[in-house]
């Protein structure tokens, strides 16, 4: 019988400032954050916005990784950061076996956190614009 643990086998090491996952990337992995705080950016208009402050333990990357769309924000590491990386590559099989109506579930869940997140990416643009108006 496989379990999750068999799956992983690879962690990595960040510093602070370098880049786990950039928004719109294909990659499909999934990682489980042990150390560190990640800070999560979403590009708005010309800037990136931070939205999110990350402490273990957390995993991210979830809605890449069940269906397959481009990864909506940046993960960056704020202080040392170790994750642990589940390789989609790894597991498509055990996905595979999955029943169609629960990937059904699976999607459209996965497609309402996309999106709230874009809910979430539109909103702080927009407070961002009204607090440029208050001064």
């Amino acid at each position: 019988m496989t379990t999750i643990c068999n799956f992983f086998e690879e962690s990595r090491i960040y510093q602070p400032g370098e880049i786990i996952v950039r928004e719109g990337e294909k990659n499909r992995d999934l990682f489980i954050l042990s150390e560190g705080v990640i800070e999560v950016s979403v590009k708005a208009e010309k800037e990136q916005i931070v939205i999110n402050e990350i402490h273990p333990p957390e995993i991210l990357g979830e809605i890449s990784f069940l269906n397959g769309t481009p990864r909506i924000a940046t993960l960056t590491a704020r202080t040392r950061v170790e994750v642990y990386i589940l390789s989609y590559e790894k597991v498509k099989q055990e996905m595979a076996d999955i029943p169609a109506w629960f990937k059904l579930i699976l999607r459209t869940l996965t497609a309402r956190m996309k999106s709230c997140d874009q809910k979430i990416k539109h909103l702080e643009t927009e407070m961002k614009k009204f607090k440029g108006r208050q001064v």
